[in-house]
């Protein structure tokens, strides 16, 4: 519509209100101006929000802060609420306010560390050094007043980081023969290194290596093989994948034992993601398999494929029986397992999924501004709960006391938003997820074990994620399957705070021993020590 256009529509509700003021309809003409400011109002905030939108999707910004900005506007579109609604809004604020004077107490009550300039930090003494000397030629020895020789008197020290490129080395292993020179009985040799793989070229450290770089820092090992090659060795990348399916092998008991026990934890935490893989009897040489992951009370990681999305291969077969604590979004997949077809878990709501559906409307619909800060008032009381370092039984009672009221204003708000809105419009939708999923989502409260979300296991699923990006495919499901055995592993170590690459060298210099199947206990992450024992270093002495 043009200017010129807007101005004669104007003009013409300029007219038709004058003349409703002229017949004595001067109620009836204020409500019809009242009428069009608000829709002029609110069809206003859309474009702002819209604008934001494309503002925020040009420079990039993904952050999920809700603008102050937002709220007024909410509040500015409210100018009919109902009492209950007003209450509501007072006690979120009142609330807000509380959270806010509660974390700057604990804030000024915790000496805060004192703040000093800048100092360039000095490289770790631990470090193997090499000490230069720079002396003087001694043609500029000479004094220059009197012409005698001088001689050293102290020295400045100066260091210099310096990067050597990863090199390989070759140890050779000398095992002695021995021999009786009078019964000429045989010969005895000294027995050689333990090894992984049988008659194989690589050691422990390599080996790690290999398996850390794919499944820890995403390397593809075609890349790899580039990559060693600059460093003198050419390894074919067939052979490197022989290496990877020997480690996996090797430390799947390991693997099983930590799916035992993340079975059996309090809480089991699960999600899914595809995984492509080749098949030369698809058509299209390539099909999508799914790596479940599970994640036992935020500390044991488990990835399971299986070659179909469906609940027969994962989940249904991987927790049949399960009783505990499950948690996991909304998907109908998971609901055999709450119902008793196929096991009995309590189902546990992620506050993430749930605060998504509103955090998507939040540039074009202002209302949800209200759900998204009665959301975030739930993690700030777990941040409370962080900061006083409570155990589950207060933790718990302090949910009760201050996460139930917040949950029943955004149960009402919900109720009622829903029965307002036209069944079919995003915001239903939305509320409807809430609802449908309530008691899971309020289940929290119970117990001061729950986390509110399901982000601890989706963390773990962004590293095959992101490795995913790289090696874009696995070769077969037997390649899927080892892929799932490493990350397990991989993924656990981390969780347990450890050194991934130090752990897996030491975990397959005590497999290649021999370790006893009754100690697999001993060498879980959470038992691994940072630092090695010389008796275990296996750190051959060379000959001279």
């Amino acid at each position: 519509m043009t200017h010129k256009e807007v101005r004669e529509q104007m003009e013409r509700v300029r007219e038709q209100l004058r003349a409703m003021i002229a017949e004595g309809r001067a109620d009836e003409a204020v409500e019809m101006a009242f009428t069009m400011l608000l829709e002029l109002q609110h069809h206003n905030i859309h474009l702002v929000l819209e604008l934001a939108k494309e503002r925020r999707a040009r420079s990039g910004r993904q952050t999920e802060r809700i603008d102050p900005a937002q709220l007024l506007l909410m509040l500015d579109l409210m100018v009919a609420s109902a009492e209950d609604e007003s209450a509501d809004l007072a006690a979120t604020t009142a609330e807000d306010a509380v959270l806010d004077r509660e974390r700057d107490d604990f804030q000024a009550a915790t000496p805060s560390p004192i703040r000093r300039r800048p100092v360039r930090r000095r490289p770790p003494r631990e470090l193997p050094r090499d000490v230069i000397r720079h002396e003087l030629p001694e043609s500029e020895r000479a004094c220059g007043s009197c012409g005698e020789p001088m001689r050293a008197i102290g020295e400045d020290v100066s260091e210099l980081l310096e990067l050597v490129p990863a090199h390989f080395r070759v140890q050779e292993h000398h095992r002695v023969k021995y021999a009786c020179g009078r019964c000429k009985d045989g010969v005895t040799t000294a027995p050689g290194p333990d090894k992984l793989i049988e008659k194989g070229l690589a050691g422990p450290g390599l080996l790690a290596h290999v398996a850390v770089s794919k499944y820890e820092d995403h390397i593809p090992l075609h890349r790899l093989s580039e990559m060693y090659a600059r460093g003198g060795v050419e390894l074919a990348r067939s052979t490197l994948c022989g290496w990877v399916e020997a480690v996996a092998e090797e430390v799947r008991p390991v693997v099983e034992r930590i799916w035992e026990k993340a079975r059996s934890s309090h809480t089991l935490q699960t999600d899914g993601s595809g995984l492509k893989v080749l098949d030369r009897d698809d058509p299209e040489g390539v099909r999508t398999g799914t790596m479940w992951c599970f994640v036992g009370d935020e500390k044991y990681v488990t990835f399971r494929y299986a070659p179909t999305g469906s609940g027969e291969d994962g989940p249904w077969k991987f927790l049949a029986g399960r009783e505990g604590y499950l948690q996991a979004d909304a998907a109908s997949v998971f609901d055999r397992l709450y119902n008793g077809a196929r096991a009995n878990a309590t189902e546990v709501g992620c506050w993430a999924h749930a605060r998504r559906k509103f955090h998507a409307l939040q540039d074009t619909d202002v209302r949800v501004a209200y759900p998204l800060k009665l959301i975030s008032q739930l993690y700030r009381v777990e941040d409370l709960a962080d900061r006083r370092g409570l155990d589950a039984e207060a933790r718990e009672a302090l949910r009760h006391e201050r996460a139930s009221p917040i949950l029943e204003r955004l149960d009402r708000w919900l109720q009622r938003t829903a029965l307002s809105e036209p069944p079919a419009s995003a915001l239903t939708r939305a509320c409807g997820y809430c609802l449908k999923q309530w008691p899971a989502l309020t289940e929290f409260v119970h117990d001061g074990l729950l986390p509110l979300d399901n982000n601890c296991c989706e963390r773990q699923i962004r590293s095959l994620a992101l490795g995913r990006k790289n090696y874009l495919f696995a070769g077969s499901d037997a390649g899927a399957e080892r892929a799932a055995i490493l990350y397990s592993l991989l993924r656990t170590a981390a969780l347990a705070g450890i050194d991934t690459y130090a752990y897996l060298i030491k975990l397959l210099g005590r497999l290649a021993a021999g370790w006893p199947q009754r100690r697999i206990d001993e060498l879980l992450p959470e038992n691994h020590v940072a630092a090695v024992a010389p008796d275990e270093a296996a750190v051959p002495q060379p000959v001279s």
